[in-house]
């Protein structure tokens, strides 16, 4: 028997024991989510009937401009259940209940990437569909490191490329954590040139890069899914009815 329920401070240590079993090999990257990320109100669990974490889906609330207009959105993060309690749909439970969760909550969107081709098919049940790829790009000859102390250019650059295109709102904490998360990989931020930059997750993986044409073919990353569709219809609408006028 489980029960989904929002995690409380006495959970800490079983979500601790639980991300470490769905995500082994991970020491730097879970201390570093715990200690700037994560957040109780924003943990939902499936709980056994001893209290204990069976599994875990978390939501991280965003901003982002679509349409026009900046709406609440949020990714779903960190799903994973124990190896114990697998295959008894503790996963999707928690998948619905996070929806619901968000639709309440006013989010216009749900966001996320999986981490293994198979889950495409698994989220795609859900109502996801995949909407983001990552571009391949010709390697970048100019390039030179970016640090902490960038950021303002980098956020003019992000901004100016982005002004025209759905994006995510991203303020001085957001870039702090995209360098945070790159020196974890060995990856980093990069300039290219005076009117570009790249993000590279490891040595090779680019997840985002700027000023430059992409090549084809691209690789499906991440996925979204509407879950308040009146007010998402109700700003296409206005939009489209704008940009026809």
């Amino acid at each position: 028997m489980y029960n989904i329920t929002h995690a409380a401070p006495a959970h800490l240590a079983g979500v601790k024991a639980l991300w470490e079993l769905c995500f082994p090999g991970e020491a730097a990257f879970a201390d570093y989510f715990f200690r700037r990320l994560y957040e109780p109100k924003n943990a939902l669990l499936a709980v056994d009937e001893q209290d204990s974490p069976c599994a875990m889906v978390h939501l991280m609330p965003h901003k982002m401009v679509w349409c026009g207009q900046t709406v609440d959105v949020s990714y779903i993060y960190g799903v994973g259940t124990h190896p114990a309690h697998r295959r008894q749909g503790l996963s999707r439970g928690l998948m619905e209940q996070a929806l619901f969760e968000l639709h309440l909550r006013g989010a216009v969107f749900a966001l996320l990437i999986p981490q293994e081709p198979w889950l495409f098919d698994f989220y795609r049940a859900m109502g996801f569909a995949s909407v983001f790829s990552l571009p391949r790009f010709a390697d970048a000859a100019d390039k030179s490191p970016a640090s902490p102390e960038d950021i303002s250019r980098l956020s003019a650059l992000y901004e100016k490329h982005m002004a025209e295109r759905p994006h995510l709102l991203r303020n001085k904490a957001h870039w702090e954590q995209i360098f945070e998360e790159c020196a974890l990989s060995g990856g980093g931020v990069f300039f290219t040139g005076e009117d570009g930059y790249l993000v590279l997750a490891g040595k090779d993986t680019v997840t985002e890069r700027l000023g430059a044409t992409p090549l084809p073919p691209e690789t499906p990353f991440g996925c979204a899914r509407v879950v308040t569709a009146a007010r998402a219809v109700s700003i296409w609408e206005a939009f489209h009815k704008t940009q026809l006028a």
